[in-house]
């Protein structure tokens, strides 16, 4: 008898220890800044690492999405259907940050490679250099876009220039990006 009431004892108290643990877990995870973005303190606000809705003003479609990583390495993705002559691959690049007063400056360059959708053949390297700057939940700035033959030409008509104008994900206002 002695045994099955130690055994019962240890039982609600193993589960009231997971029933603590589960908690704290949840509470945690309530808190951190990339599961409530609204809860973002001072600091997190200032970094542009995370994910940020943008739209690249000069690009054949401007609603884009980036991530910036806390490695310096950055992600670009938009619909490839945008561009109705060739298919692109994500934009790849790197960023550094230079903090200003009550905001960052940002430079970067990403590439991205193009394909003919008719023919399916290579047909150049697009690579982006921009400048930024963050504040709070927003960041804007200017780029420069350069189309690359095969053959590493710069193709006519490049340099092009281009705008961003950017929220991080979850604060942008409706109907942000504009299509």
């Amino acid at each position: 008898m002695m045994l099955k009431s130690s055994f019962r004892h240890f039982l609600r108290m193993f589960s009231a220890a997971g029933a603590l643990l589960c908690l704290v877990g949840l509470v945690s995870l309530w808190s951190h800044p990339v599961a409530n973005a609204q809860n973002m303190d001072q600091d997190d606000k200032r970094s542009i690492v995370g994910v940020w809705e943008v739209n690249v003003g000069g690009a054949p479609f401007g609603p884009h999405l980036f991530t910036f990583h806390s490695d310096g390495t950055f992600l670009s993705s938009n619909p490839d259907a945008g561009d109705p002559h060739t298919s692109d691959s994500d934009g790849e690049g790197t960023w550094q940050t230079d903090r200003h007063g009550d905001g960052e400056i940002i430079t970067g360059i990403f590439k991205e490679y193009d394909a003919d959708r008719t023919s399916h053949a290579f047909v150049g390297v697009l690579t982006v250099t921009y400048t930024i700057r963050l504040k709070d939940n927003t960041f804007t700035g200017d780029a420069s876009a350069t189309l690359t033959d095969p053959d590493g030409n710069v193709v006519p008509g490049f340099p092009m220039p281009a705008t961003f104008t950017a929220y991080r994900l979850g604060f942008a206002p409706k109907g942000f990006p504009p299509g």
